[in-house]
């Protein structure tokens, strides 16, 4: 078997046959025609999936040198002067240059092969003649991306420090300082700078602890703008929406690209707001899904239905994906916040390919993501007490997991039953069927001979098709209850998955603040800066609760009607087998 070596860290999807590597990580591949440029393979835990075949290379034979790392500019002596807090404008002003020259060429590259409307995960032979010869594979590149966007954050924040400690009038101290320390100093002493959210792959970068550390924010316009409302009863919630919307997911269509030699599912997508429909694959649903999760640290976003190898063009499959869409997507329609932000609404109504381009790289330059992404949250201006918010964040950590196990077992169970409805039991009663029917063969014989006015081989051949009718109907009753009832629940496993990273989120920013406290008690960190970080970690409060209210108003309604339909199709359908046993009586 062919072993190989990762060259860029993947992050598999949860509940899906994808597996997670890392790099300099070996790997034992098993499998290189599974297509659409994935592999499959396993690691040394014997652990096996699925992952991007240009993610990694292959190992030779021979013991040999390695012949040196992976291309990944800008080099590491820039990052480092970038990173270490070196003030000279002159070199700042190339760094700054140098991202922006570097960020709009490869852009341009891309634009030259890569169509945002085709497939993102074509194989190598198909991504065209420049990715070719840049050498460059799309996975690649948004790892390219994925880091010049960091490091471009650690040069805005940079310049940001000095701004702030310039409009108010602070000392800025140089590094090193015993006495009080800058902001970013404090942001690598309380937090560090990366932390990974373990469930969704989130990445939390030195800009969410500068927003808790009281820097200057990104300007955010009116419809930008997020509300949190303190209601009478003392209940926080989102500021509700003033128009609601539904959007359909139909017509899913098989169509064909690079004349003819590649086929893709699109999907039309029509919102009841102004009727215009707009086709979309389930590539521009994983980019959206994407930038959903990196933009809302304190949002979980409901999944998307699992990826798919083989298969993907069966007509069961496409209606069954279909499905599951439409579920996303009612739950985003439902949602105060997610169904006005700016990246789901130019999903859902951009028509043009030029804006459909403009609109993407716009919303994956937007720097009010993760922790960030609170500057635009505007809650009241009564603070919260901890005493209030602690409880209620103590006990949805223990929900979430208890609902999470709650969730798995009624969705395997509803696997489970799906199968014995559509096969075990539907052969148990077309067999009784068969039974009958080999009794009214024999009565018929029996009765020619004796010449009987009243034919009792009629009467069991009757019963016989009611068996055989009844084994027909448990094999289609899944499609009515048990695999409705499965899909309601994929959207309560996603969401409940991404809740842990959340609540670790908030408690990752109480931390910062106690942190805070402790240096404003040894006076490294100025009364003012910690009075900014106690507001913003307020922020965060608010928004948490306003979400957990949210999650448990949809919840109810939400599981109570799944609940009510599947126990009424239980229902409906055994009483239909009562009426079919009915009828067969009759003819006794």
């Amino acid at each position: 078997m062919t072993r190989v070596k990762v060259l860029y860290d993947f992050n598999g999807e949860p509940n899906s046959s994808e597996i997670s590597i890392s790099v300099d990580e070996v790997l034992t591949v098993t499998n290189t025609d599974v297509g659409e440029g994935w592999w499959e393979g396993m690691n040394s835990r014997g652990q096996r999936g699925l992952f991007p075949a240009a993610y990694v290379e292959t190992i030779p034979e021979a013991p040999s040198l390695p012949s040196g790392p992976p291309k990944m500019p800008p080099p590491p002596a820039v990052m480092a002067q970038a990173a270490s807090g070196v003030s000279k404008s002159g070199s700042q002003q190339a760094l700054g240059n140098r991202y922006d020259q570097t960020s709009d060429d490869w852009g341009e590259q891309q634009d030259d092969w890569d169509d945002d409307w085709d497939d993102d995960n074509d194989t190598y032979s198909e991504i065209g003649p420049a990715a070719a010869a840049t050498g460059r594979t799309n996975g690649q590149t948004q790892s390219y991306q994925q880091q010049q966007q960091q490091h471009q954050q650690q040069y805005q924040q940079q310049s940001a420090t000095a701004s702030y400690y310039a409009n108010a009038n602070l000392p800025a101290p140089p590094p090193g300082d015993g006495d009080t320390m800058s902001l970013a100093s404090v942001a690598t002493t309380v937090g560090g700078g990366r932390s990974r959210a373990a469930g969704t792959g989130k990445i939390f970068t030195k800009s969410g602890d500068n927003y808790l550390m009281g820097m200057p924010v990104p300007d955010v316009s009116e419809s930008d703008r997020v509300h949190v409302l303190l209601m009478e009863q003392g209940a926080i919630v989102w500021k509700p929406m003033r128009d609601s919307y539904s959007v359909t997911v139909d017509s899913p269509k098989k169509e064909k690209k690079f004349n003819g030699l590649k086929s893709f599912i699109a999907y039309q997508l029509t919102p009841s707001f102004n009727n215009i429909p707009v086709a979309r694959r389930y590539k521009h649903f994983d980019w959206l899904h994407e930038r959903l999760v990196e933009k809302f640290c304190l949002i979980p976003i409901p999944p998307l239905p699992d990826k798919q190898i083989s298969g993907r063009y069966d007509e069961e499959f496409v209606e069954h994906r279909r499905v599951q869409l439409q579920e996303f997507v009612d739950w985003m329609c439902r949602h105060p916040v997610l169904s006005t932000c700016g990246v789901w609404m130019h999903f859902l109504t951009c028509t043009d390919e030029k804006k459909w381009k403009t609109g993407k790289r716009t919303a994956e330059k937007d720097p009010l993501v993760g922790t960030m992404f609170c500057a635009s949250v505007f809650p009241p201006e009564k603070t919260l007490l901890q005493s209030l918010v602690e409880p209620q964040v103590d006990a949805a950590t223990q929900f979430v997991p208890q609902m999470d196990t709650a969730v798995k077992t009624l969705f395997a169970i509803c696997g489970d039953q799906s199968k014995k409805f559509q096969q075990q039991w539907k052969k148990e009663y077309q067999r009784i069927g068969e039974g009958f029917s080999e009794m009214a063969r024999a009565l018929a014989v029996d009765e020619r001979r004796a010449a009987t006015q009243i034919s009792l081989a009629s009467s069991v051949g009757q019963a016989a098709g009611v068996f055989i009718n009844i084994g027909q109907l448990f094999g289609e009753q899944p499609k009515h209850d048990f695999i409705p009832f499965s899909d309601r629940l994929h959207i309560y496993r996603g969401l409940l998955a991404a809740w842990p990273d959340t609540l670790g989120e908030y408690r990752n920013a109480v931390q910062k603040r106690k942190e805070c406290e402790r240096l404003t008690a040894e006076q490294k960190m100025e009364n003012g800066q910690l009075q900014e970080v106690n507001r913003r970690v307020d922020v965060m409060s608010y928004a948490l609760l306003a979400e957990m209210s949210h999650f448990r108003e949809e919840r109810d309604t939400h599981l109570k009607d799944t609940i009510r339909n599947f126990i009424g199709a239980q229902i409906d359908f055994y009483k239909s087998i009562v009426q079919k046993l009915e009828q067969a009586q009759t003819h006794f």
